[in-house]
């Protein structure tokens, strides 16, 4: 009997950590601070990241479509008559099929893939962060759906949940929890994580087969087409066209796809405040003037002929651009700054895709170079504001 008490002793601890963990998630915390800086705001941290998570609900839905419709369109072509696994009999067992016209058919069959992605990587999160409130005597940190969340958004269907644990874990962990939690990281904890994956596990974005759930079946993203293949007349050889790929009609993540999609999320953030529509248009300006530059550079190399409003829609240079690039932890908090950020991000997107093809996405190797260089680029601008107001004290003296 007294083993049992003392082994009820040292689990609930980590139980209570678990339960705030969960009771945490979802809940808008109360808006009081119990320390310095006090300020009168029904906002909070977890009601921020949520604008972040509601904006992205078109693009998720468009990406769960595209992912199901790339799928049927493989079955169909490759003619199975049976699949193996778990989801394959759910959408058999309910009549729903594999028809890739049924839009309910192709939104169904890439839920069945998301599901599983997002639910371990939140559990991955919560996990981490509870021992972390555990061993730190501290109250459990917000923003966790939101990187459970996007780090899911940027998964191909394809990844191995032992590998969602291990990205979800060393983002959350090395991204955000060592330097104290929400607003003090460095990087974009779900950026990183993806990043940790692409570099240790190459295969989760970079193998065979990896972005359409269909065995034996490898159809790779029209941006690895691109840079793969040596330019722009592989798109016109397979039939894609500008407005499928803006639809978001093309071999993808879960969210990254269509660009329609990404649209409402954008004016969402922008009209709530949550995000900087400087960055954005800065990094739409960066992306259009280097894309420019190395077309009238380099003509005789055909990935410099792509032209930029055809990079606007390839990978997820939209959707980094609207839903990572604008954390404002990360990122550039100066008005002045955020538009040098955002060019930060749009050069480096191109620079990184023309001049370094063993990493076709661009956009999240810009993200990461332009957050190391976010402090910088605050401190040039607030250094230049206080040179102007010197001056003009001076010569009002």
């Amino acid at each position: 009997m007294n083993s049992w008490f003392s082994l009820m002793r040292q689990i609930k601890p980590w139980s209570n950590a678990l339960q705030a963990q969960l009771e945490n998630l979802f809940r808008v915390p109360a808006p009081l601070t119990l320390q310095a800086p006090h300020i009168r705001s029904e906002g909070s941290v977890q009601a921020y990241w949520n604008a972040f998570v509601i904006a992205s609900l078109p693009a998720w839905l468009a990406g769960l479509w595209s992912i199901g419709h790339q799928a049927n369109l493989a079955i169909a072509q490759l003619q199975l008559r049976e699949l193996p696994g778990w989801r394959a009999a759910i959408l058999e067992h309910a009549g729903i099929g594999f028809e890739a016209t049924n839009v309910f058919a192709c939104f169904s069959h890439g839920l069945l893939w998301f599901l599983p992605v997002f639910v371990t990587a939140l559990l991955a999160g919560v996990v981490c962060q509870a021992l972390f409130a555990r061993f730190r005597q501290r109250p459990v940190d917000d923003g966790l759906l939101y990187i459970a969340w996007f780090f899911s958004l940027l998964m191909p269907a394809t990844v191995p949940l032992v590998q969602v644990v291990l990205g979800m874990s060393f983002g959350v962990i090395m991204g955000k929890l060592i330097f104290g939690g929400s607003g003090r990281y460095l990087f974009n904890p779900a950026l990183l994580g993806v990043a940790f994956l692409v570099f240790s596990y190459p295969g989760v974005v970079f193998g065979e087969g990896a972005w359409v759930p269909v065995p034996r079946y490898d159809q790779p993203t029209v941006l690895e087409l691109v840079i793969d293949e040596g330019g722009f007349a592989v798109v016109a050889a397979l039939d894609y066209r500008w407005l499928q790929l803006f639809i978001g009609n093309q071999p993808g993540s879960f969210g990254t796809t269509s660009v329609l999609a990404i649209l409402p999320g954008a004016v969402w953030l922008v009209f709530t405040g949550a995000a900087s529509w400087r960055v954005m248009l800065g990094s739409l300006a960066g992306l259009t003037g280097t894309v420019l530059l190395f077309s009238y550079l380099g003509t005789e190399n055909p990935l410099f002929t792509i032209p930029w409003h055809w990079h606007a829609v390839l990978g997820g240079f939209a959707f980094g651009t609207v839903f990572i690039a604008t954390d404002p932890v990360a990122g550039a908090l100066t008005p002045l700054g955020r538009w040098g950020y955002g060019v930060l991000v749009g050069i480096f997107t191109v620079v990184v895709r023309l001049a370094n093809p063993s990493y076709y996405e661009g956009v999240m190797f810009a993200i990461l170079l332009a957050s190391t260089f976010a402090p910088l680029i605050d401190h040039a601008v607030v250094a230049h504001h206080a040179r102007l107001r010197h001056l003009r004290e001076k010569s009002q003296t």
